[in-house]
């Protein structure tokens, strides 16, 4: 082989908007700017790879059943004992690597392990923060298929609203982000009615502390209408799991967003987006390398509550919010 050096990036085991809004900008800018004549190599969650596929050569998804044992993920890492870590577990699953890299030839392997540039607060409210962010490519095929199910699916004309109804549970108590989740069915239901809109709803299982989306189609109120609401199921042992939430996104006519900083998907393709946040969270949407990202007129923050009032925030409100923004697209 003629490249004998290799950079690992990992392994990345923390929460998935850190990934997208600090992380992956970060490993981008150092591969480019350092390491460009270098086998680039990534160790994450399974399903992600799409987010790096424009500078790595290789993405290695965790080993399922060391993702299974992650519980309480934190900034960059796992939550242990009042600490962000990365797992022992998953630095020997880095060295195996490391050893499977030297063995196929390369001789000179760097490693950029996350909390090597600390995700501080500060860092996480510059407008522009160190980084490269663009817009994530979608593969072609991948877009055609998801595009095709959806209109098998739905069989009409009519525009098609995304919705990630975000929840999340910390130690056995609600999250004080989270919206009631009985809200969430007769909110939808009355974007089915009053717009005669489709509705897909991401279902995302949640797992420990980590966060979640309430898949909605299965609810009782859209026993009448289940040809215009329909689930798409976020499955970790799908490669393409993430690339094909992107592809749903370009394809719809807007998504509605919990109160979760996962909010900053759809920036990563410029698809118009409104999003519950609270005061004390919601600017951190605004900033300078999002508002590069995505063209705001086609963005809406609605974040009238503070910290733990959202749970009985009221749904007619939200809905006239949300038509508001609507009427603008």
């Amino acid at each position: 082989m003629s490249n004998t050096k290799a950079i690992i990036f990992g392994p990345w085991v923390g929460e998935f908007s850190y990934e997208l809004s600090w992380w992956n900008p970060e490993c981008r800018q150092i591969r480019n700017e350092n390491f460009s004549d270098c086998y680039a190599v990534h160790l994450g969650f399974n399903g992600r790879g799409v987010a790096y596929k424009d500078f790595i050569d290789e993405y290695i998804p965790h080993p399922i059943e060391l993702e299974e044992t992650l519980k309480f993920p934190a900034t960059y890492g796992e939550h242990v004992n009042g600490k962000d870590i990365i797992p022992s577990d998953f630095i020997n699953h880095l060295n195996n690597v490391i050893e499977d890299l030297k063995s196929r030839g390369f001789t000179e392997i760097a490693v950029h392990k996350p909390g090597n540039f600390p995700i501080t607060r500060e860092r996480c409210l510059e407008d522009f923060p160190y980084g490269e962010y663009v817009h994530y490519d979608v593969d072609k095929k991948i877009e055609e298929k998801v595009v095709s199910d959806i209109n098998n699916y739905f069989n009409n004309d009519k525009p098609t609203i995304f919705i990630m109804a975000r929840t999340r549970t910390r130690h056995g108590n609600r999250c004080y982000l989270d919206w009631n989740p009985d809200n969430w069915p007769i909110f939808t239901r009355k974007l089915i009615d009053e717009l005669n809109v489709n509705v897909i709803s991401l279902s995302i299982k949640t797992q420990g502390s980590r966060g979640g989306s309430r898949g909605l189609a299965g609810d009782k109120i859209f026993s009448d209408v289940q040809d215009k609401i329909m689930n798409f199921e976020l499955e970790k042992n799908d490669s393409d799991s993430f690339e094909k939430q992107l592809a749903i996104l370009k394809n719809t006519k807007c998504s509605i967003y919990g109160a979760s900083g996962a909010a900053v998907v759809p920036f990563f393709v410029d698809t118009p987006t409104f999003t519950q946040q609270t005061k004390e969270e919601g600017f951190r949407l605004e900033l300078g390398w999002e508002k590069k990202l995505l063209d705001f007129k086609h963005f809406k923050n609605f974040d009238k509550y503070h910290d733990g009032e959202i749970y009985d925030s009221p749904i007619e409100e939200l809905f006239e919010e949300f038509i508001s923004f609507y009427k603008e697209l």
